[in-house]
């Protein structure tokens, strides 16, 4: 096939060989947890009934779950079956409540909320099982995101309930996540038209200025949210490589959820330099939120992620794309090379662009990281609401949007 490097290879040798490349990460990891693994549940592809298309990436494809119908004599009630054969008392795991929560018939049982789907499968898409060279890199993406759902567990990570009955090397494999309603960017054009609405002179006489307040305790504790799980992923040695709006979800409830960790890494000491960075793929993520020395194929470290965060914690609070107007070209000249970096509105706080500064430095050294992130925007969280909605406190690693809805 043209333009596929690997057009000869059968689908066993494509396949193997991604079993090696995960086999290989998986032998590394001080973080994956086979045991953790085996305690999702299984089903098998025809127990699914799915609905539209939500999504498309480089490699799969995000579908609308529906419905599961379980079939007691399937792949995935025998695997569940003999899981509980083999559940014992020195597994942390096999508390019967936990095991509860991890069953066929409990997630098949809230697969929806009336009329609302809950669930969503991910799975490689058509376009990449054609091309051998996606499809094997997709094959690893995706094993591998599935070793880091099951074992990643945050408020503001999304969550895997189950997987494929079969592996992620004998083909058609999906794991089935939490549905998404919206994107950040999708809430962020929206929050564009509720600015504007607010700002109008039809918005000042009908309490434009109460929701444009409103609309900003929402900017600031979604930033808020999204640095308490960026600390959580950091303190786990995980470098995220691909943070910006489109991988950023809300789900049924509208609690802000990070999703897609095909680019995520676990890094290890050992590999550092004596500046304290890592050799690893260049130009890894989506250039305008891409770390210069990423963009520049250099040795970067976690201080990546807080750059990316920089400039989307800028896209969230102007509500505007960054660098918008910019070609690849100019992009890589003006702000990989030469430092350019979004501008200040005037309507900002202080403290809003000096963060933002403060994660975006070229110095990857003098960024800030996400235990001081937190503390700033939990610090601003109580300004920006104060009188607003009633919550006195902001405490760290706790969704304020989370103790609002139990409140509600």
């Amino acid at each position: 096939m043209s333009g596929d490097p690997l057009a000869g290879a059968t689908p066993e040798l494509l396949l193997k060989t991604a079993s090696d490349v995960v086999r290989k990460v998986q032998k590394r990891s001080t973080f994956f947890d086979p045991q953790r693994e085996a305690v999702f549940p299984h089903f098998d592809m025809n127990e699914l009934v799915l609905g539209r298309v939500l999504g498309r990436g480089a490699f799969s494809v995000v579908r609308e779950v529906k419905k599961i119908d379980l079939n007691r004599s399937g792949r995935g009630a025998t695997i569940e079956k003999n899981k509980g054969q083999q559940s014992s008392g020195e597994s942390e795991y096999a508390d019967e409540a936990y095991m509860k929560a991890f069953s066929r018939n409990f997630v098949a049982g809230r697969c929806a909320k009336g009329e609302a789907a809950r669930y969503a499968i991910k799975i490689l898409s058509q376009e990449c099982k054609d091309n051998n060279q996606l499809f094997l890199q997709g094959t690893v993406d995706l094993a591998v995101e599935s070793k880091f759902l099951a074992v990643l567990e945050h408020p503001h990570i999304i969550k895997m309930r189950g997987m494929a009955s079969v592996s992620p090397f004998e083909g058609d494999f999906f794991i089935l996540l939490d549905r998404l309603y919206d994107t950040l960017e999708q809430r962020l054009k929206k929050w564009k038209k509720t600015s504007r609405q607010a700002k109008s002179v039809i918005g000042s006489m009908t309490g434009g200025k109460k929701k444009k307040n409103a609309l900003e305790v929402e900017q600031i504790l979604t930033a808020y949210d999204l640095s308490t799980a960026m600390k959580y992923m950091h303190s786990k040695n995980i470098i995220y490589r691909d943070l910006k709006p489109e991988n950023i979800g809300f789900d049924i409830r509208g609690d802000v959820k990070i999703f897609d960790f095909g680019l995520s890494k676990e890094l290890h000491d050992k590999d550092q330099d004596e500046n304290g960075l890592y050799k690893l793929t260049g130009f890894t993520g989506s250039l305008r939120y891409m770390a210069p020395e990423v963009a520049l194929g250099k040795p970067y470290n976690l201080s990546a992620d807080i750059f990316s965060f920089g400039i989307m914690f800028w896209s969230i609070m102007a509500l505007e794309v960054p660098f918008a107007e910019y070609s690849t070209k100019m992009h890589d000249n003006l702000v990989v090379r030469k430092g350019y970096r979004p501008a200040k509105h005037k309507s900002w706080r202080k403290e809003w662009f000096q963060l933002m500064e403060d994660c975006w430095s070229t110095n990857p050294h003098k960024r800030l990281d996400f235990t001081q992130v937190t503390k700033i925007l939990s610090k601003e969280a109580d300004e920006v609401r104060d009188g607003h909605d009633g919550i006195n406190t902001v405490d760290l690693d706790v969704s304020v949007r989370g103790q609002r809805n139990a409140e509600k």
